[in-house]
């Protein structure tokens, strides 16, 4: 199981160099219509889109220097009546000098001109051939559109890639909680864990949507700014006095331990009463094992964040002192390695 990821890895950029290499080497022969409505190579269709629309624009040009010489042409009996002078002129045996001018210019004339019929013939041709090419490339423009260009792929291939980003996280989390009971307490016993999922995920898709162009800078910007402030709002509040650190393998163990048998917080008394004579209270949190025991903390690992759920009522500070600040009810909690104590409620008069 170790190794599925990696697997899974590279089967994806397998699949994606197969894709790209059929792409390169496919050589479909778009001649007509019912080719290229069955071919999915966005490369080939676009090459001869390009191809179609210069000899189109060849054609045309063509087509018009064409019937311009129409009004100049001769008729094809006009031009067997000058092959016939000809011949009379070639088949005499003496020929005056003017004769024999008149017969240079008839052979010169009979090569250079060109009947009306051969010009109408020719811009028929050039008519159908033009047509043609028309048909194929509205067909090639009814075709693309329908296929998955380069930019789409791109956007495909990234939001896979961050899909799989966050997956292998999420499942990371899960892997470790299944295999720590520390790291199951931080992310499944309190908020921390969850939130921390979540941000990624929205930091993840808000990076997407700026690569895949559905968002554009300010937008990016703002999104950014706000869970950056959100992120550090909530980093500020729950700040607080940070237990010992374990400096040795054996006080690693009892951190561990302690962790492990830490199932509740307590904190009393359960309520207060600040007024303006009375500004202020110390309350006690007390860490309890799953019988309901004060667990035993000869290291000082126990040291708890305390909250309050209206600061403008009432504050504590991380020693568990609360002070009034103004009339009203507040809640006073204690929390560690994401377990959170019964509330104290504060009335402040």
């Amino acid at each position: 199981m170790k190794h599925s990821p990696l697997l899974l890895t590279a089967a994806l950029l397998f699949l994606s160099l197969l894709e790209i290499h059929t792409t390169a080497m496919a050589q479909t022969n778009l001649s007509s219509c019912d080719l290229i409505t069955k071919s999915n190579n966005f490369l080939a269709l676009a090459d001869k889109r390009a191809e179609l629309l210069d000899e189109t624009q060849d054609l045309k040009a063509e087509i018009s220097d064409l019937e311009k010489q129409l009004p100049d042409a001769i008729s094809v009996a006009e031009l067997e009546e000058q092959k016939r002078l000809l011949t009379s002129l070639k088949e005499k045996t003496a020929r005056t000098p003017l004769e024999e001018q008149t017969m240079e210019n008839l052979e010169n004339k009979t090569k250079l001109l060109k009947t009306d019929q051969f010009l109408n013939d020719e811009i028929a041709k050039k008519k159908d051939l033009y047509n043609k090419d028309k048909d194929l490339l509205q067909c090639i423009q009814e075709t693309i559109p329908q296929l998955t260009s380069p930019d789409q792929q791109f956007r495909v291939y990234m939001s896979l890639g961050f899909a799989f980003l966050i997956a292998i996280v999420i499942g990371g989390f899960f892997y470790l909680a299944s295999n720590d009971e520390i790291m199951r307490r931080a992310i499944f016993s309190g908020e921390t864990g969850i939130q921390f999922l979540t941000l990624f995920s929205l930091v993840i898709a808000i990076i997407l949507f700026g690569i895949i162009n559905i968002l554009e800078g300010k937008e990016l910007a703002a999104l950014l700014g706000g869970l950056s402030g959100y992120i550090l709002g909530r980093t500020t509040q729950k700040t607080g006095a940070a237990p010992s650190s374990p400096s040795s393998p054996e006080q690693v163990a009892a951190l561990q331990k302690f962790v492990r048998d830490l199932n509740s917080i307590n904190v009393s008394p359960p309520s207060a009463n600040l007024s303006q004579t009375s500004k202020a209270q110390q309350l006690i949190a007390e860490p309890k094992d799953i019988n309901g025991a004060v667990i035993k903390d000869d290291d000082k690992f126990f040291v708890p964040a305390w909250e309050s759920t209206d600061p403008n009522v009432a504050t504590v500070d991380q020693a568990g002192l609360v002070s009034r600040v103004g009339v009203g009810s507040a809640e006073i909690t204690a929390r560690f390695a994401n377990i959170k104590s019964n509330p104290c409620t504060v009335n402040c008069t």
